[in-house]
């Protein structure tokens, strides 16, 4: 009996610290096929947070697909790499990190802040204040000082493992990867509208409970062995 109310009771611990997280609305998805120095290294799949940054989403999905005057991301690079902090690519004009554009025109605004640079796997728009375009990176881990800076319109959702493969690539003294890395391929998959966790990529509803199995084992295998005492010294 003690034993079943135990394992109800971690059951309802692991639930809660699960649902505490906020879930963002995924409404589109897109892909971008990675190549490196003639090999293929993967496909990162991007969620799109459609609804609470429209205008980025927007502008993202139709350079990912039916792009700009017919140029779109498939040929661009990641042309800046650094190391514990993130990957910037998506220069539509010049592909070295100098150039703009957007369906609204070279720049457009900063749409809001709301979703946060709370881990790694998290898609932005590399800018100035207000000077927003085609560039975007993505991190490589938790990256607070970025809020309020950048618009996060995006969360890997598929190919973080590409991601940091294309992070620990050889670079220059100028953060430029010594090999090209490419997209091969980009463009948007059929998605229904899905809620994803704000936690980072790898914190699915399964790794949670392999997160929290150790730690609240070990409590209740505490709280057990003095139950047990208590029991002997009656």
């Amino acid at each position: 009996m003690h034993s079943a109310n135990m394992v109800k009771i971690f059951t309802f611990l692991l639930l809660f610290q699960y649902c505490m997280c906020d879930l963002l609305k995924v409404t589109d998805r897109v892909y971008f096929d990675i190549e490196s120095d003639g090999k293929y290294l993967g496909r990162i799949v991007i969620g799109l947070f459609g609804e609470i940054v429209p205008n980025t989403v927007l502008n993202f999905k139709q350079i990912a697909t039916n792009g700009i005057g017919g140029k779109t991301y498939e040929g661009t690079k990641f042309h800046t790499v650094v190391q514990r902090f993130m990957i910037q690519g998506g220069d539509l004009i010049y592909n070295n990190g100098s150039g703009s554009i957007s369906i609204y025109g070279r720049f457009f605004k900063d749409e809001n802040f709301t979703v946060k640079h709370n881990g790694p796997g998290i898609v932005s728009m590399a800018n100035g204040r207000n000077t927003n375009g085609c560039q975007f990176f993505i991190t490589t881990m938790f990256a607070p000082w970025l809020d309020g800076i950048h618009v996060a319109f995006g969360k890997v959702l598929k190919g973080q493992d590409v991601v940091h493969r294309i992070e620990h690539l050889k670079t220059d003294t100028d953060n430029h990867p010594l090999h090209d890395v490419t997209i091969i391929r980009s463009g948007l998959l059929k998605t229904q509208a899905f809620y994803e966790s704000d936690e980072p990529y790898e914190l699915t509803f399964w790794a949670w409970i392999k997160a929290g199995w150790f730690p609240l084992s070990f409590s209740f295998a505490i709280i057990g062995f003095f139950q047990w005492f208590m029991v002997q010294l009656k």
